[in-house]
């Protein structure tokens, strides 16, 4: 189960629309957000998936290790292109700050989080995008929009174990 707390990352787009429920429209919208971070976090999709992507250094001039116990740096399979997950993961909370502003940021619940690529870096890093669909009203869809293309820091909370829904 993915959780982010505090991580940098960068709002790539926002895309205001709306959802029928029933007769009534509700604002929504989906946010692209893409980040570098440990290789680690691949196993809170699939525990196969780092030693797939990544494999101990055994070459002269791969990176080794920086951290003590992380030995997976190199790349297993360096011609491998970025790497699509067709999951949909629903109930998330997410928390949006610039950073010091950490009191004034966003925070949005029955958050949905699809669309994952991952590419691995040699060094045992990921890039990651992912979008996450929300439910903003007027103000938080206007703070959205004014984010786009900006680095903000985010906390993604899973739902309660008994709460969460996977969807293909």
């Amino acid at each position: 189960m993915l959780q982010l707390s505090n991580v940098q990352a960068k709002i790539a787009s926002f895309n205001p629309r709306a959802e029928k429920h029933g007769d009534e429209n509700v604002p929504a919208g989906d946010v692209k957000f893409e980040l570098r971070t440990h290789s680690s976090v691949l196993d809170a999709f699939d525990k196969s998936y780092r030693s797939f992507l990544f494999r101990k250094p055994d070459l002269e001039g791969e990176q080794q290790p920086l951290l003590e116990g992380d030995t997976l740096t190199a790349l297993a399979k360096p011609n491998l292109k970025p790497l699509k997950l067709d999951e949909k993961f629903t109930g998330y909370t997410l928390r949006i700050s610039r950073g010091l502003e950490a009191s004034d940021g966003l925070h949005l619940v029955d958050v949905d989080l699809s669309n994952f690529t991952f590419e691995p870096i040699s060094g045992g890093s990921v890039s990651l995008t992912f979008s996450a669909t929300v439910h903003p009203d007027a103000d938080e869809a206007g703070e959205l929009c004014s984010l786009i293309q900006e680095i903000v820091d985010i906390t993604l909370e899973p739902p309660q174990a008994d709460k969460q829904r996977k969807a293909a």
